[in-house]
């Protein structure tokens, strides 16, 4: 009892150690992440309400990466260049206004154009993470930033949003009785349901822009420098070995996590509000595994927590492919996506520690940009296998199954090489996270 007591204290003086900004930080993405969530529970399961085929549906979500993967060798100037605080305000607005538009408009057009928008300022906002965080820590408590503002900015953020999705949707179609007329159009009530929750996710979204405005840093280093400094990378070599291994979980994950809410409507028949319930106890199970990953990665290093817990994950993955009970299936995605999504700000802390200090916004853009390029091609092949089985997830789960494999082995040559190089390049008092 004495150790549990210990250790809980220890936790707490390093998340003490955390500077204003970064607590404002983190409120700013809660809030986003709440908007945020409350739109991606939803926008799927409104487009397929609207009957959309399987690629037509897809293509709004690959249009959506495709604009995070454009903005992202640009991201490395604009962030090198401007202040946090004035990207996320710019995040903040452009992602509320892209969520209002798909909510009032319901047309394909619309759906992709305003879908691409929100990617561009979504591959923005996650390119300056890293880096901002990196900045406003030590060492002693960066590990803590890293897994808090993970788990605030999904986990978290996504638990609200999606009770909130659930209840909103389900409280305006039934306030909706028979229909109502919105915008001009006469809609049913179940589709008015799903507009009115997403301009909710948008106004949300806004709130944001009240602790970002609080945000102090001093002017960015890169705001005098050109734009081919901004992009010169010192070393190549770790940039390529750290995208890898992204570029192929970046494909698996496009092809099924996009559409898991899809899943739960065509293979089990649930509705929004079930789904919602579904999505928000995984957010729940994923907030309290984030907030255990800084034990974790001190007594075990980054490598061993980032691999294991991936292969940990495949098991509750094949369940989801054979789909023998409801119940088994909801397990299995919740274990899925928590041990899967571990490793993300794992592997993120761990980029920005391998690369050169002078790399860290490339580093940053590179590893996420390294997994868009894939997920937004997987995208579009996830809705032509969704046809080709009839609506049926099978062939699409298979496939990510073995995707991941491949990328777990990858890992396995490249990370403990990285990892070793890291350690002795660390100065000899400073102190060092097990392999």
């Amino acid at each position: 009892m004495g150790d549990v007591l210990n250790g809980i204290r220890n936790y707490l003086a390093h998340v003490g150690m955390f500077s204003r900004n970064i607590w404002l930080f983190l409120l700013a993405a809660l809030l986003m992440g709440v908007g945020r969530q409350i739109f991606q529970v939803l926008r799927n399961q409104y487009l397929n309400a609207l009957q959309l085929s399987g690629s037509e549906l897809t293509s709004v979500q690959g249009l959506n990466s495709l604009g995070t993967l454009v903005i992202a060798i640009p991201a490395i100037v604009i962030i090198g260049r401007h202040s946090a605080r004035s990207l996320l305000a710019i995040v903040a607005v452009v992602n509320a206004a892209a969520y209002a538009s798909q909510a009032a408009f319901g047309n394909l057009e619309i759906f992709r154009a305003s879908a691409f928008c929100a990617g561009l300022a979504m591959g923005v906002n996650v390119a300056l993470g890293a880096p901002f965080l990196l900045r406003n820590t030590g060492l002693a408590e960066r590990v803590f930033a890293f897994s808090f503002q993970s788990a605030v900015s999904w986990p978290l953020s996504g638990f609200v949003g999606s009770w909130l999705s659930g209840w909103l949707q389900s409280s305006a179609q039934a306030w909706a009785g028979h229909g109502v007329t919105f915008m001009g159009e006469d809609i049913a009530p179940n589709l008015f349901g799903y507009r009115f929750a997403l301009l909710v996710g948008a106004a949300v979204v806004l709130l944001g822009l009240i602790p970002v405005a609080f945000i102090k840093e001093p002017k960015p280093e890169g705001a005098g420098k050109s734009i081919k400094a901004l992009l010169t990378v010192h070393n190549k070599g770790r940039l390529i070995a750290l995208g890898i291994p992204e570029m192929i979980i970046g494909f698996g994950a496009g092809l099924t996590v996009p559409f898991f809410n899809v899943y739960f409507q065509n293979e089990w028949k649930l509705e929004p509000a079930e789904i919602a319930k579904v999505f928000s106890l995984m957010f729940v199970v994923l907030v309290a595994t984030y907030l255990l990953a800084p034990p974790l990665i001190k007594r075990f290093g980054p490598v061993k927590v980032i691999i294991v817990t991936q292969i940990l994950s495949l098991p509750f993955f094949v369940e989801l492919a054979l789909g023998n009970f409801l119940w088994a299936a909801i397990v299995a995605f919740i274990m899925r996506q928590t041990l899967m999504n571990l490793s993300d700000p794992v592997y993120r802390q761990f980029a920005q520690e391998v690369a050169d200090e002078r790399d860290r916004n490339s580093v940053a853009v590179v590893v996420h940009s390294s997994r868009q390029l894939f997920f937004v091609f997987a995208n579009f092949v996830s809705g032509y296998l969704i046809d080709m089985a009839d609506g049926r997830f099978t062939i699409v789960i298979v496939t990510t199954i073995v995707i991941y494999v491949v990328a777990i082995a990858t890992e396995l040559v490249i990370l403990p090489r990285l990892n070793r190089l890291r350690k002795r390049e660390e100065p000899a008092n400073t102190p060092t996270t097990p392999a």
